[in-house]
């Protein structure tokens, strides 16, 4: 093992890292202050990918790039199921928690390799990591889960907002009332 590489590890190890609910308290934050869900998302992005990258990296120890990605999605999927339950909002969390299985899927899953692949620039999810530079990565995770938002959260549940509820459900008390 190189020098280098041994201090890239120790540093990985010990520096101070981001709360994991960083990212969940800022999303849920964004939602109280009246953003509608798909805004909040937006948002809260950089930070979501930010605590996902750290926390990936923390326990990555320089082994093939698929374990890192692995836990990039856990922390993502975690964050958002972690956002629904502290929003107190049954539609938001059922939102959230269709977002969470979205995280999971393979387009989300096929983007985030792809995305991983050419910010850490190895060929197959299979070779080893070296050196991460997490900063490049946490951009690029970040923009992908922007960009992904329309695979993530059906018009419906982007539009949603703390408090509120559907067009349906206020038809059918309209209809019911007459």
């Amino acid at each position: 093992m190189s020098p280098l590489t041994a201090l890239s590890s120790a540093w990985r190890q010990w520096r101070p890292r981001v709360d994991a609910r960083t990212g969940s308290r800022a999303l849920v934050n964004a939602l109280h202050t009246g953003m509608s869900l798909g805004e909040a998302l937006q948002f809260a992005a950089p930070m979501l990918a930010k605590v996902a990258v750290s926390e990936a990296a923390h326990r990555f120890e320089g082994g093939a790039l698929a374990l890192l990605i692995v836990d990039v999605r856990d922390s993502l999927r975690r964050q958002l199921l972690e956002a629904g339950k502290e929003v107190q909002d049954a539609l938001l969390l059922a939102a959230l928690g269709n977002a969470a299985q979205q995280v999971d899927g393979d387009t989300f899953v096929g983007h985030l390799i792809n995305t991983l692949l050419g910010a850490t620039g190895l060929y197959v999810e299979s070779m080893p990591v070296a050196s991460l530079d997490e900063a490049k990565c946490t951009r690029e995770v970040s923009a992908l889960f922007t960009r992904s938002l329309c695979v993530l959260l059906s018009r419906t549940d982007a539009a949603r907002r703390v408090g509120g509820r559907s067009q349906r459900v206020e038809f059918a008390e309209v209809q019911s009332a007459r």
